[in-house]
């Protein structure tokens, strides 16, 4: 009875872990970041492991397993770098979107707001609401979180000073111009509006969330292990 139920609550976990990863890869791949950014990773392991695909038949497990973790991690360095880089950003907008046009803005409202992160700061970010004309027609269109900000939790000043500080950043952008609006010509309530091109936004970048995460981990299990060592040290003198 023991075993069968062992048996039973692995393969229940084995399937939900199965799940939840599946769940969160979709929701990378297809949600969070363009689809075409997958097939990008996805065609360059093809391109570059051409001559591996020979042993398909004959070894099908192998092939097919290395490939798809060759594809995740062309895939984290792509969606890095490009996260990492606005400039690059824009120039991949631009390439698969050839036939799109620039448009100048009649009007640019940004919205800035605050974001409570898990065992970190927080990142504020930026909402903007535009209007800008094409063949003398004006529409109107958001770009939702259009810019972050991220904040490892060792930041010492209240959310609502870094949001004022970032805002002030953004209303600078804006009026240098340092933005740029795309809008398709054939349906021009499509637009897209890049509010930064910056060749390199270390701080506005999932990976730098990612880094001072990790260095706040660091942080603090080197904390427990300081005081540990420091309490027993302690107890010996008594």
């Amino acid at each position: 009875m023991t075993e069968k139920f062992k048996k039973i609550s692995d393969t229940f976990f084995t399937v939900l872990g199965i799940v939840v990863a599946g769940g969160g890869i979709l929701f990378v791949v297809f949600i969070e970041n363009p689809v075409r950014y997958f097939f990008y990773a996805l065609f360059l392991v093809i391109v570059t492991n051409f001559k591996s695909f020979r042993n398909f038949r004959n070894d099908f497990k192998k092939v097919v397993s290395n490939s798809l973790i060759a594809t995740g991690v062309v895939y984290l360095a792509l969606i890095t770098l490009l996260s990492l880089s606005p400039f690059l950003k824009i120039l991949e907008f631009k390439w698969s979107h050839p036939d799109w046009k620039p448009v100048n803005a009649q009007m640019i409202q940004p919205f800035t707001s605050w974001d409570n992160g898990y065992k970190r700061k927080g990142n504020s970010y930026v909402t903007v609401d535009y209007e800008y004309q094409f063949n003398g027609t004006t529409y109107k269109n958001s770009e939702l979180e259009a810019l972050y900000r991220y904040y490892p939790f060792w930041n010492g000043k209240k959310s609502q000073e870094l949001v004022n500080e970032f805002s002030k950043s953004v209303s600078e952008k804006i009026q240098k111009k340092d933005y740029l609006i795309l809008t398709h010509p054939h349906h021009p309530e499509k637009s897209k509006l890049f509010l930064s091109a910056d060749l390199f936004y270390f701080q506005g970048s999932l990976f730098y969330d990612a880094v001072t995460g990790l260095v706040g981990f660091i942080l603090i299990f080197l904390g427990i292990i300081g005081a540990i060592f420091l309490w027993s040290l302690k107890k010996k003198h008594k």
